[in-house]
Parts: structure tokens; sequence; C-alpha cells
């Protein structure tokens, strides 16, 4: 009698996690201070690798230094238009003066097997929106796309498809496996 009772129950175990492992992403994270790209890449309209200076050279593209920040905002202390932005601004340029570096939060993160080169992506004319989504329109940065295997598998389909020959090896497993 307890087998038939515990049956439904253990059911329920087993299958719950499988169904809240879809589709959903994470959270934004928070980070140690306010920064909006729809600011910097949307009204300002500064293109990814002027920030993300290693996205074409690199396998990472690198979260922007100090010193690119201090590159403009050296010029840029405060907005008339917005209060909210000049406060904002206000915090990045303390840490600037007292050389303390900001510890932002990694928003996209591949498993530790997984290889994935930006470089070579952004080379192959991937542009940073198919993965990222609308970044100009996000005042808090978000992972919009799963990244998972299959989801990445389908890109490398699709873009296998466009010339087959060239891009024969871009589903074996050694491509993004190492």
């Amino acid at each position: 009698m307890h087998a038939s009772r515990a049956g439904p129950a253990l059911l329920a175990a087993a299958v719950l996690p499988l169904l809240q492992c879809g589709d959903s992403l994470p959270p934004p994270p928070v980070q140690p201070i306010r920064f909006s790209h729809r600011v910097h890449a949307g009204l300002n309209a500064i293109g990814c690798t002027a920030c993300h200076g290693y996205v074409e050279r690199g396998p990472v593209a690198g979260v922007p230094s100090m010193a690119r920040c201090q590159g403009c905002h050296k010029f840029v202390k405060e907005d008339k238009e917005e209060p909210a932005l000049t406060a904002d601004i206000q915090v990045l340029l303390r840490h600037l003066d007292e050389d303390k570096p900001i510890e932002w939060v990694r928003v996209h993160r591949l498993p530790d097997h997984v290889y994935f080169n930006h470089e070579r992506h952004i080379r192959s004319g991937v542009v940073c929106s198919e993965c990222h989504g609308a970044v100009e329109t996000m005042d808090v940065v978000r992972q919009v796309s799963p990244l998972t295997m299959g989801w990445c598998l389908q890109c490398h389909r699709r873009k296998q498809a466009e010339r087959p020959l060239e891009r024969a090896h871009m589903t074996e497993c050694i491509t993004c496996h190492k």
C-alpha cells in the first residue's frame, strides 16, 4: 500500500527537475555598479569592439579595462539631461580616482569542457547580437540565448549549409570540445 502512494511522489521527484531545466535563462547578475549598454551601445552608438577589444583577436571578448573607461570618462563626467546617469558616472569616476578596479560579474559562461573562441566566430561573420541579443537596448545585460549544445549546433548546421565544403568540420565534436 505504501509503495503505490510513493510511486507518484517518486515520479514527480524525478520529472520536476527535468521540466525546470528547459529554456529558462538565468536572471541578470547583480553588478558592483550600474552600467547601461543601452546608453553606451545604443544612444551613443559605441560599437562592441570599442570596449571589448579582444573579441576580434582572441578567444575571449574581454572586460574593458579601467583605462579604457577612463579614455572616454576623462571627458564625459556628467549627463545634463539625465541626472541618474550623472550619479552613475560619479560612481565610476570615484573608482577611477581611487584606482580601484570594478569586479564585474560574468554574464555568459560555458561549461569548462566547451572550447569557444570569439575571434573565430567574428571572423566567420557571426555578429554579436546573434548570441548576445540586442544589448544596445539593455540597461542591464542578461543572457538571452541558452548557449546549450543543441542551440549552438542549430547555428553550426545553418552556417554549414551556406558553404558545405568549406564548413564541413563545423559539426564535428572536436570543433567545440577539446
